[in-house]
């Protein structure tokens, strides 16, 4: 995302009891979660700021009102700034994990939710890679 201020995102705010899956880790939120699904629909698919319905914000999350996952948390901190430093340090993360596991580089090098990547897969293949990304945004 160009030019993302963590400040200036949307809401996405939570109907009441629907954070308690998000706060025990759930990567996704379903649109039945949502406490007014019309209040983002001319921004989507954007980034926002997830607030649960005691006004707690719980995060940053990729919002798409046409998917079956209406938001996939990106991160569980506040105020989170989303851009290529972001995702240049979480597949750091990754290549050096699968380092430790393969001698060899062929391997899948980010597997979504499993890798605070939601929607994102990326396969490595040597020197190239192969990436799938199934979240509009």
């Amino acid at each position: 995302p160009r030019g993302d201020d963590p400040h200036k995102r949307p809401l996405l705010v939570l109907r009441e009891g629907a954070e308690v899956r998000l706060r025990r880790g759930h990567p996704w939120v379903s649109p039945r979660d949502l406490r007014d699904p019309e209040a983002l629909v001319q921004m989507s698919p954007c980034l926002v700021n997830v607030q649960a319905s005691d006004g707690e914000v719980l995060g940053v999350a990729l919002f798409n009102k046409h998917a079956t996952i209406a938001a996939r948390m990106l991160s569980t901190s506040a105020f989170v700034r989303i851009d290529a430093a972001f995702f240049a340090d979480r597949l750091r993360k990754c290549l050096s994990y699968r380092e430790r596991l393969f001698a060899e580089p062929f391997y899948r090098l980010a597997h979504g939710e499993a890798d605070a990547l939601p929607g994102l897969i990326v396969d490595r293949y040597g020197d190239q890679v192969c990436i799938q990304a199934s979240a509009a945004g």
